[in-house]
């Protein structure tokens, strides 16, 4: 079975299968046929069945990502090649889906764009992401303050303050790299890492990291 026949088949159970029973039984036929698997498809076979579909409106479904998409890219990724970790990143919902699923953590969204930047250096598409997701980031280990800095899903320790110190660092010269300008952000974690390690230090002598603030001069807005 060639990429082209493969694909009419996806697209046919999509659209002349309302039923979502029958869309299934008919989905798990056609991946069961391991004659797909014969025809070595490569990235770029996989990017081109993602943009038929995403053009189309075809909805990508996660039989279709596990089945196909996941393990050729993935393949493909192991081997430094850009584009598959390009695809992978573009489906990026339907990869955190996977890894819940199977409990497949050797690819995450995070990972992949760090092991592109490692291969390519100035992919501006990359750097962006990098950016875009280091800053959501950011925002989030400080958004609850004052009661404290953030570090997952708990509050920092001393050592991932300092790792939060040394990602800010690297965030600026990020921003620097694609002239963006993110001061506020960067000056307000500049502060808040530090002060809520100092505040951890000497935690016998503050209440709580309000108490420490307030005894803090020049806070950031």
């Amino acid at each position: 079975m060639d990429k082209e026949t493969f694909l009419q088949k996806y697209v046919d159970i999509e659209t002349q299968n309302p039923l979502k029973e029958i869309k299934n039984k008919k989905l798990d036929e056609l991946f069961n046929d391991f004659e797909i698997y014969k025809a070595k498809l490569n990235s770029i076979d996989i990017i081109g069945i993602i943009d038929y579909l995403t053009i189309n409106n075809i909805i990508i479904r996660q039989q279709l990502f596990g089945h196909l998409i996941y393990p050729i890219l993935s393949e493909q990724v192991e081997q430094n090649d850009i584009s598959a970790i390009k695809g992978l990143l573009r489906l990026d919902q339907h990869l955190l889906s996977y890894r819940g699923y199977t409990k497949d953590a050797k690819y995450s969204s995070w990972i992949l764009v760090e092991k592109g930047l490692s291969i390519s250096p100035d992919d501006r598409e990359l750097l962006e992401l990098s950016e875009r997701t280091t800053r959501n980031y950011l925002i989030y280990t400080l958004h609850e303050l004052p009661s404290g800095v953030l570090y997952g899903t708990n509050g920092a320790t001393i050592k991932e303050c300092e790792e939060l110190i040394e990602e800010i660092g690297k965030y600026e010269l990020l921003c620097e790299k694609l002239q963006l300008d993110e001061s506020e952000l960067i000056q307000k974690c500049k502060f808040y890492y530090p002060a809520y390690k100092n505040y951890l230090l000497a935690n016998s002598n503050n209440k709580s990291f309000t108490d420490y603030l307030d005894k803090v001069d020049e806070q950031p807005k």
